[in-house]
């Protein structure tokens, strides 16, 4: 008996995708199966009743998340070999590789959608993107859209727009991240000490994403309400902006920002 659903690639966000299949009831454990290289990984799909599977059995499928790092593809579809029409719904969270690319791959006939999650994904709060393009049914498309939801939110844009999506949402959290690493050691710096500091800076993101979220009002409102003229809020904000003045301010710092990572997307895409 074939699984209901496969994910080629246990790695992060293969693991969040079967996550969310079990827990919003998709799939059950039994229905899953991994194909993986790694052996640790592979044991960790077992402990979580998963089945481990062959090409023949991603074949089998009804629907095959080809999870794995752009640079591993060619690896990943010289193993799965031919995908014939029939087969299962092929859906690819790979940065930059594209649905033509992927579907001529796998021997030409494989239907393909592609999707771009985040890593918020793992606690059921990602937000994915869905090429709206892609030349599959629209009950493709709700399939693709089922199983994502189940990890967070989705949204369909064309498949041209992927890198600036893979930019914007896909490498989003590191460019937070990275934030707080930076508000964390600056707070240790004006004198607070190191747990203190990161505790401060940790909660004070939660919270202003919580506030964000609860709200539902614009980034640029919140921060005016707490943004007096002449304060210390003021102050910093000011002073944020003038450091950041060599590419015209931090607007035009993150644009450089996401202009580099779908840059980069874009050159994985080529062959």
């Amino acid at each position: 008996m074939h699984p209901r659903l496969a994910v080629v690639g246990f790695g992060n966000v293969g693991h969040a995708i079967v996550r969310g299949a079990i827990e919003s009831g998709i799939a059950a454990p039994s229905e899953i199966g991994v194909l993986e290289p790694d052996q640790v990984r592979l044991d960790e799909a077992r402990e979580m009743g998963l089945r481990v599977v062959s090409a023949q059995g991603v074949h089998g499928s009804e629907i095959a998340v080809l999870a794995v790092k752009p640079q591993s593809f060619a690896e990943a579809a010289a193993a799965l070999g031919a995908i014939p029409a029939h087969g299962p719904l092929i859906v690819s969270v790979m940065a930059g590789v594209r649905s033509n690319a992927i579907r001529d791959a796998l021997g030409g006939h494989a239907r393909v959608v592609r999707v771009m999650p985040n890593t918020p994904a793992a606690v059921r709060r990602g937000i994915t993107a869905i090429a709206s393009d892609a030349d599959v049914a629209e009950a493709d498309f709700l399939r693709a859209e089922q199983l994502f939801a189940s990890v967070g939110r989705t949204i369909r844009v064309p498949e041209a727009l992927f890198d600036a999506v893979t930019a914007v949402s896909g490498s989003g959290p590191a460019f937070v991240f990275r934030f707080l690493e930076a508000w964390s050691y600056a707070a240790e710096q004006i004198g607070l000490p190191t747990d203190k500091a990161r505790a401060l800076a940790r909660e004070t993101l939660i919270g202003a994403a919580t506030l964000l979220e609860e709200t539902r009002e614009e980034p640029e409102v919140l921060r005016a309400k707490v943004t007096s003229k002449g304060g210390t809020t003021a102050a910093g904000v000011a002073r944020l902006d003038d450091d950041c003045s060599r590419v015209g301010g931090l607007d035009a710092l993150m644009l450089e920002t996401l202009r580099a990572a779908r840059d980069r997307g874009a050159e994985l895409g080529r062959p």
